[in-house]
């Protein structure tokens, strides 16, 4: 489980406020027992004398419970904390069907996604697909189609040469892509590389924004 600087901070202070009290309390002063045959001589009654003595005691199981107090309230903070969102290079993404997996850095998210919103945004905005509706960029449609689109190969594979959902039939001619590129004039400079960081980016946005990517204009 991750947790934010700021919930690390809290527990730690927390746990070093449990320890400075222990310390404080096992070495304050202590009454002597003349001083307490005093207070209890001069008191009232015995409930008076007996709440005085105890007032002022200090025994070393008091420092150990103040102790363990502060460090069980810092643990149960952290515990019941919520989870922070996960650094960019915690996502991880799949780069083929066989279980190879893959993670981004900073400045490939920037880059991957600069591609995608110069290239794609203008029927892909969000994850969604303005020209059909029913098949959008999520991971779940991604992985229905044929063959799966899924992975970073996968979506690779797809802008080189795009079939249909079912990949019976070729549609590079209504669909941008290299094989076309003759036709679509944004794809004549892309390199392997850019198809590479596009799709990574898709990928990456599914796992960072599941229920956002591909909501169309719900949330876009």
């Amino acid at each position: 489980m991750a947790f934010s600087r700021k919930e690390v901070m809290v527990g730690l202070c927390l746990l070093g406020l449990g320890v400075r009290t222990a310390f404080l309390a096992s070495s304050g002063p202590r009454s002597s027992p003349q001083q307490l045959s005093a207070a209890a001589a001069g008191s009232h009654g015995v409930a008076g004398a007996d709440f005085g003595i105890m007032e002022e005691q200090s025994t070393p199981w008091d420092a150990a419970l103040r102790f363990f107090a502060g460090a069980a309230l810092s643990l149960a903070l952290l515990a019941g904390a919520a989870p922070a969102r996960a650094d960019v290079e915690d996502v991880v993404i799949a780069v083929d069907d066989k279980g190879k997996t893959t993670s981004l850095t900073k400045e490939q998210v920037i880059r991957g996604k600069r591609l995608f919103n110069a290239s794609c945004s203008s029927c892909h905005v969000g994850g969604g697909t303005r020209t059909n509706q029913n098949v959008g960029l999520s991971t779940e449609e991604l992985a229905g189609a044929q063959p799966n689109r899924a992975t970073i190969e996968g979506l690779v594979d797809y802008m080189n040469s795009p079939t249909t959902y079912d990949g019976l039939k070729d549609i590079s001619e209504v669909h941008p892509s290299i094989k076309a590129a003759d036709i679509w004039p944004k794809m004549r400079s892309m390199k392997q590389q850019d198809l590479y960081d596009m799709s990574a980016y898709i990928l990456y946005m599914n796992q960072t924004i599941p229920e956002k990517w591909g909501g169309g204009k719900q949330y876009y």
